[in-house]
């Protein structure tokens, strides 16, 4: 109509201009904030190592927390520290786990491969799996060692980050400008579904409010050409399967440093 006044499309982020520029800026807090999750989370993941190293770091000081498990469990959530996690049985091993000061986190396993008798009342059987995990909890004891952190669990960044994006993404998928390549479901899907976030990751690339996208116009018969939902969810499935191969593979090529123990075991 003649004499209205043309407002700012919050929705067109082709130009940033004004008040559109804040858009900007979270889409770069919230790729920043996914790097930080995944450089951290792979650097905290818990990687095996030896007995000897155990002893060693605890010699020296560099033990800072340690835990003793029963093994270990799967939490069914992708994650370098998320795939899986100690599963504790009231008694002290045979799986070990510690941090150093530099936040990384050791394991190994003791009595492993013992063979032969024990002897009566070497070690409590109701508090130890076995006389090496028993021995060893002595020379903790007797080292007086003061965790600085309780447990061996992931640094804070790696569990507030997680739900700070998701509730971004929430927040924006729900309030912000309609999605135009999918429907809400199909990204909701996305993002639960693909692992690692990488979802996320997709969106800021492909989607408004981050990418000047047009809308699908309609079929002939008037149905919405978005993606939907069952598409979002059918991706989520067959990237969990995809990484999950490619995981197991580079495992067994690069080994566990590069790739650690954790989603896709």
């Amino acid at each position: 109509m003649a004499g209205d006044v043309a407002r700012p499309d919050i929705t067109d982020v082709g130009g940033f201009r004004g008040p559109r520029s804040w858009w900007r800026v979270l889409r770069i807090v919230l790729l920043v904030s996914w790097v930080s999750w995944a450089a951290l989370s792979w650097w905290s993941a818990p990687r095996e190592a030896s007995v000897v190293q155990a002893r060693s770091d605890l010699s020296s000081g560099r033990m800072v927390s340690y835990e003793w498990a029963g093994g270990w469990a799967s939490t069914g959530r992708w994650g370098w520290t998320d795939g899986r996690a100690p599963r504790f049985s009231g008694r002290s091993g045979p799986l070990f786990l510690w941090r150093t000061g530099d936040w990384r986190v050791h394991y190994t396993e003791f009595d492993r491969g013992s063979t032969g008798p024990v002897s009566p009342g070497s070690f409590d059987a109701t508090r130890y799996s076995g006389p090496q995990a028993a021995a060893f909890d002595e020379v903790l004891l007797s080292a007086n060692l003061q965790p600085r952190w309780p447990g061996v669990g992931a640094p804070p960044p790696v569990r507030t980050l997680p739900v700070l994006l998701l509730l971004s993404f929430l927040t924006v998928l729900v309030l912000g400008p309609d999605p135009a390549r999918g429907t809400r479901w199909f990204w909701f899907w996305v993002l639960t579904g693909v692992p690692f976030g990488l979802g996320l990751i997709w969106w800021l690339a492909r989607e408004r409010p981050w990418y000047p996208a047009d809308h699908r116009p309609p079929d002939a018969s008037g149905r919405d050409q978005r993606e939907r939902w069952y598409i979002g969810l059918l991706i989520g499935i067959a990237s969990s399967i995809a990484v999950s191969g490619l995981l197991y593979g580079l495992r067994h090529v690069l080994g566990t440093w590069y790739v650690p123990q954790g989603a896709g075991t």
